[in-house]
């Protein structure tokens, strides 16, 4: 079937993918100002937050803002938020310096500090699902950015996660961590305008020479995705799957599946 589509309509490669470069993302007015803000932050900020509604594309924002930075200056390491509490935060951090973490949480804490003020790059550290993070585990940055007395920054954590993580932020336990995140950006949804050209670029980068949706047809993908990003490309590749098939070289509003897979 991916033969039949890119023969019929001469892509590249198939559209509307998770194949998409980091050069390549559409840059709406959100994720420029998320991508701002992380490279604002590198230098002097202990804790970035980044939120937003599922599928709206944080993780293609965190990618092509990280892979921008600085290799020989910057340490970047990925967590999942599926974190079970502070000891294993360290030891996790600890293994993605390339360091061996001991058993105890004890011996895993001063490894960690010494680890991080003797690393010739700074270490950036992005968990994805911070929502899913147990509160030991998020109770720990704190302590963990502590290094000098505050006279320094060693380590930043970026915490990106749905609008949930907010809510648990707002917890009063959470209040002496929250003095630590000055930087906080929340992703919003694609305006009309910008769901029209997201279609038009995600075409463009492979190749498509066509104007194969119509006005009308982007008008209706954006009212049934809501400018979600990847429901936007579930609905968009339904349709050129469908049209593929029917041989033709035009979408409008009734080749759209009602609602995206």
């Amino acid at each position: 079937m991916k033969e039949v589509i890119q023969n019929h309509f001469g892509f590249s490669r198939l559209p509307f993918g998770k194949d998409i470069g980091p050069d390549e993302i559409f840059p709406t007015a959100t994720g420029r100002e998320a991508a701002a803000m992380l490279e604002l932050g590198l230098e002097s900020e202990d804790i970035m937050v980044l939120t937003g509604p599922i599928g709206c594309g944080k993780s293609l924002v965190l990618r092509s803002a990280t892979q921008r930075f600085d290799s020989t200056r910057y340490q970047t390491l990925y967590l999942r938020g599926s974190i079970s509490g502070a000891g294993e935060l360290f030891k996790l951090l600890l293994q993605g310096m390339k360091i061996d973490p001991p058993y105890s949480l004890s011996s895993a804490k001063p490894l960690f500090y010494t680890a991080v003020a003797e690393a010739k790059r700074k270490p950036l550290v992005l968990i994805d699902d911070a929502q899913d993070a147990a509160p030991e585990a998020l109770l720990a940055l704190k302590s963990m950015t502590n290094f000098d007395a505050d006279s320094s920054n060693r380590i930043t954590f970026i915490l990106a996660g749905q609008p949930d993580l907010r809510t648990i932020l707002a917890y009063a336990h959470f209040d002496a961590l929250r003095t630590r995140i000055r930087l906080t950006h929340e992703l919003v949804p694609m305006s009309l305008e910008e769901t029209a050209g997201y279609i038009d670029h995600g075409l463009q980068v492979v190749h498509c020479k066509e104007k194969l949706f119509s006005d009308k047809a982007k008008m209706t993908v954006f009212k049934r995705s809501a400018g979600i990003a990847r429901s936007v490309n579930a609905i968009c590749y339904q349709a050129i799957l469908r049209a593929a098939i029917e041989k033709k070289h035009v979408i409008d509003t009734l080749d759209l599946p009602s609602e995206p897979a």
